[in-house]
């Protein structure tokens, strides 16, 4: 009796439409398979050497999280119209809106790839039944993402700004292969998708050059990150090289597999996906803004000039190089720490926090296809010692680095596409439905 009960009430609260009670529970391919078009469409036009590419990446995904929250409300949206849903919304399929909202958004981004996403979106929509619904839906995912674009119109992320060399012991100094050239000044000025400013976590500054915490930050990365290291090991040398796959690549890939496996809905698997990729737009300008403020020399300049730095404890080398050459702006804080800390923080709270998980990566060095982790924290902390290992950074600039990817993430998770309180029927549904999924996952393990 119980169980008829909770059919009749989830068949209720359906709106008897058979369509979405589908679409409610086997239809997190549809989030999952845009994430992966979006990424191609990015990596072919500038392998993520700019920030448009994660920029496409969180307006898509907010837009499919926005389209199917106006059809059934469980999250507050991010661009949306308000708490209520609009006039006949809630019959729209909403895999449907998802599709077509991620299209409309990634179309207008990367319209040479017009070919690729027009076949996606074909495919996907020829998969749902014709019907007012999947018309109603499409409407629906037009809107949303219109929204989304409109709201990001202007976000100022494409400005060029400007920057201007000195030659103070600590200031950034342009580095071999780059010839004065500097990458996104004024990426910190662009206005967030979550936080109020870039400078809204902006850390304190680096160790004074004098202090024995820059003497012994100095050190490390002096013997460790040189090219002609005889401390770091094989495997630190290997997995220096091996995150070097920004986490736009590395993160988002693993992500869609733990999506899959996991059993999702459309409802959290487009959640995970905008707030995976809120969070790591977000961590960029709040790490470019310190990049520049502090504007910190590389290893490289410091280990080179060590004789003017004014510490009797760190010692010159006039012939130092890193593992790799390092990219050009300036050093603290850590971009890859704070990416990687506020992507893993994202991850553990859709999934159990020390789960277990493989990775793959597109820089991985020969013989190490893949790298396997006990915890998000772990695989966190490794992808931030990385950049001591290739050179790039001090160890004070992935730490305080990491620390603020995590301030991004906690902060992104608090106050944008919060849950809805749900109604006592509809949290009864919600059990049951999770109920049956987790049965479900037993059955298949």
């Amino acid at each position: 009796m119980n169980a008829l009960r909770t059919f009749l009430l989830i068949a209720g609260l359906c709106l008897a439409s058979i369509e979405l009670c589908i679409a409610n529970g086997r239809a997190s391919y549809i989030v999952i398979e845009w994430n992966e078009r979006a990424y191609e469409s990015a990596f072919a036009e500038d392998q993520f050497l700019t920030f448009k590419g994660q920029r496409a990446h969180a307006m898509m995904h907010l837009a499919q999280h926005d389209a199917i929250n106006h059809i059934d409300r469980r999250f507050y949206p991010y661009a949306g119209h308000g708490r209520r849903p609009l006039k006949h919304q809630r019959r729209a399929d909403a895999r449907a809106a998802a599709a077509q909202a991620a299209h409309d958004v990634l179309l207008s981004q990367y319209p040479q790839d017009r070919k690729f996403i027009d076949a996606l979106l074909a495919r996907q929509l020829a998969a749902i039944p014709n019907g007012p619904g999947k018309r109603s839906g499409v409407r629906v995912g037009r809107r949303a993402a219109a929204a989304v674009l409109a709201l990001r119109a202007h976000d100022g992320i494409d400005r060029e700004g400007t920057y201007t060399f000195t030659n103070e012991p600590g200031a950034y100094q342009t580095t071999p292969d780059w010839n004065g050239f500097v990458a996104y000044p004024a990426l910190g000025l662009a206005k967030p998708f979550a936080a109020s400013s870039g400078s809204q976590f902006r850390p304190g500054p680096p160790p004074q050059l004098e202090s024995a915490q820059y003497a012994a930050a100095f050190d490390e990365v002096r013997r460790y990150g040189t090219k002609s290291s005889t401390v770091r090991t094989a495997d630190q040398t290997g997995y220096a090289v091996w995150w070097m796959e920004f986490s736009e690549g590395s993160v988002n890939r693993l992500a869609r597999r733990l999506a899959a496996q996991s059993n999702m809905d459309l409802w959290d698997t487009a959640r995970l996906f905008a707030l995976l990729n809120t969070s790591l737009i977000d961590t960029y300008i709040a790490v470019w803004d310190s990049k520049y403020y502090f504007n910190h020399w590389r290893p490289y300049t410091a280990i080179r000039a060590a004789v003017d730095d004014g510490n009797g404890h760190t010692i010159a080398d006039p012939h130092w190089d890193s593992l790799r050459p390092a990219p050009p702006f300036p050093e603290y804080v850590s971009a890859h720490a704070a990416g990687c800390a506020s992507a893993f923080r994202v991850l553990q709270t859709f999934f159990p926090r020390h789960s277990k998980f493989t990775m793959r990566s597109k820089t991985a060095p020969p013989g190490m296809p893949a790298r396997s982790f006990r915890s998000f924290r772990e695989a966190a902390d490794e992808c931030a010692d990385s950049r001591v290992q290739l050179g790039f950074h001090f160890r004070y600039a992935v730490d305080v680095g990491a620390e603020m990817g995590r301030d991004v993430a906690k902060f992104v998770l608090e106050h944008r596409l919060r849950r809805i309180a749900l109604s006592a029927s509809r949290a009864a549904v919600e059990h049951a439905e999770s109920s049956m999924r987790r049965k479900e996952r037993q059955r298949f393990k």
